[in-house]
């Protein structure tokens, strides 16, 4: 069995020819492609289907790709791209996704999965969170999601967003800013509340 060192590695092999290389690559990504894409298109048979589009046209056009150190910000752009287009020619509607055109949605949603990083959260405070994130455009969220959820970095993310590196950085400050006076405001009602009662 091969061990591969770097996400790169597998790109690499991947592109060489090696069959488990591209199993590998789609074992490692489809559900978080499928988390992400879910996000952008609020139907799941759309979302696999475009994951199964993509895989199928980078098996079909390996010796045509290059090679990246950043797999995994490639395959989010790709699907990205692959599902405005599916949206557009369902709707007939050219969608701007340089603008705040798509639906970008994040649930902080109850779990029992003890791995997951939202247990850290008691039911009231993935209430809040939700609450504040819905506070921001669509663009801002998508931005939060892939900065600190999927921990890409913010010069992908503007190329993702189709914006410069500063216009995806103070993107990601602002948000942030929203989201702190959200969550500070919901903290002092709580708190005066509670000091009433």
């Amino acid at each position: 069995m091969h061990i591969y060192n770097s996400e790169s590695d597998i790109w690499k092999s991947f592109l060489s020819g090696n069959e488990k290389a591209f199993s590998t690559l789609y074992y490692m990504y489809a559900d978080v492609l499928f988390s992400y894409g879910y996000k952008i298109v609020n139907d799941r048979e759309i979302v696999k289907d475009a994951i199964q589009e993509l895989f199928i046209k980078l098996y079909n056009n390996k010796e045509n790709l290059s090679e990246t150190e950043h797999v995994k910000f490639y395959l989010f752009k790709a699907l990205r791209n692959r599902l405005i287009s599916k949206l557009e020619s369902r709707t007939l509607i050219s969608l701007d996704a340089d603008n705040d055109d798509l639906l970008f949605e994040i649930e902080i949603a109850s779990t029992e999965d003890d791995d997951d990083p939202e247990e850290i959260f008691s039911e009231d405070q993935k209430k809040e969170l939700s609450r504040a994130m819905k506070t921001l455009t669509s663009r801002q969220r998508e931005a939060i999601y892939l900065r600190y959820i999927r921990e890409i970095s913010i010069e992908d993310i503007a190329a993702m967003l189709n914006m410069n590196y500063q216009s995806a950085r103070n993107l990601i400050h602002r948000s942030i800013q929203k989201l702190r006076k959200e969550l500070l405001t919901a903290i002092f009602i709580l708190l005066h509340s509670y000091l009433n009662s």
